[in-house]
């Protein structure tokens, strides 16, 4: 097995691209210094708050210019930031020739990741491989896939586990003053562009459905830009002590995924909590529409659109594997 020594992931996007790459991440760590790593992300502040307490990842370098959006990176910034590191290898999971040069520039020994045909970064890249710009979905993902394979290191991306220690799951339980040892099932009602968003109706019916049917609380995963899905929920209940609406409360990211990985499962949007439900080993039921529709992993049960109109998917469709869910829940 190689020693990588101090490892850099750099992964460029926000928090649902940094997900996609949490197979290889955790394959990485195994092989670097003290098995963890340090990660490079546009939206590092966020992505800080999510690792702050998992042992896999030691630190953040929030590389964007701006924080709150998945913007141009800072290069001279990022370039002092990995010096100060003595980062030793890096993967490169983005095109970027910009990210790729200031490694080059930083001194870094090792450089991997990947170019397309003529692309100027296979010049900062001494371990880069060659590969399509097409792929299968979702891109990011595929990419590093071949990043992975041409270095010969294994990943199981049924099997990340990605999860929260246990002082922090107790943190953000006692943070709600809810009862650790009920059950739970989550609905994720974000989403990362209104295309992809199923909204209130849908999920108001689901959630009637899940509290006839389940014996726990609903957890409404989502933060304040899609509190009005929450409200239609709620106001069409007549049960709104059964919910835990994350929408509405200031909860740290670790916490709030803290509070997803006890459920028991998830249904909802293709989003950011979707993948972060899969990475954690979490059943889920996935809602796509027909062209983002993608098989990422085998802990997802995907409800796919006949269109690229969401609405074209029906309650029954979602509650058709729902059911299998909680059937197998029983069956435990």
């Amino acid at each position: 097995m190689a020693n990588f020594g101090n490892t850099l992931v750099v992964t460029g996007g926000g928090l649902g691209d940094t997900l996609f790459h949490l197979p290889f991440i955790r394959s990485i760590q195994q092989q670097a210094k003290g098995k963890s790593v340090v990660l490079a992300c546009k939206k590092g502040r966020e992505i800080s708050e999510l690792f702050s307490e998992v042992d896999m990842v030691r630190s953040v370098l929030p590389i964007a210019k701006d924080q709150d959006v998945s913007g141009q990176p800072d290069l001279l910034r990022l370039i002092g930031l990995i010096r100060a590191e003595q980062i030793e290898t890096v993967f490169v999971f983005h095109k970027s020739k910009g990210i790729s040069f200031a490694t080059w520039v930083a001194g870094v020994r090792n450089r991997y990741g990947y170019y397309f045909k003529g692309g100027i970064n296979r010049f900062f890249l001494n371990k880069g491989i060659c590969v399509a710009k097409d792929v299968p979905l979702p891109a990011f993902m595929s990419h590093a896939a071949l990043v992975m394979d041409a270095a010969d290191i294994g990943y199981d991306c049924s099997d990340v586990n990605f999860r929260q220690p246990e002082h922090v799951v107790e943190q953000a339980f006692k943070q709600l003053e809810l009862d650790s040892s009920a059950p739970m099932v989550a609905l994720g009602i974000n989403s990362s562009a209104e295309y992809k968003q199923w909204g209130g109706e849908g999920y108001s019916a689901i959630a009637e459905r899940l509290l006839t049917a389940f014996p726990g609380k609903v957890l409404l995963f989502g933060a304040g830009d899609v509190k009005a899905v929450a409200e239609k929920i709620l106001s069409e209940t007549a049960s709104p002590e059964r919910f835990v609406d994350l929408t509405t409360r200031k909860v740290a990211l670790n916490h709030s995924h803290a509070l997803l990985q006890q459920c028991d499962f998830y249904v909802g949007n293709d989003s950011f909590g979707l993948n972060l439900a899969a990475m954690s080993s979490l059943p889920a039921v996935g809602i796509f529409i027909k062209s983002y529709h993608f098989a990422y992993s085998d802990w997802i049960r995907p409800v796919i659109s006949s269109s690229d109109n969401i609405h074209d998917i029906s309650v029954e469709m979602v509650w058709g594997e729902v059911e299998k869910l909680l059937k197998a829940e029983k069956s435990r």
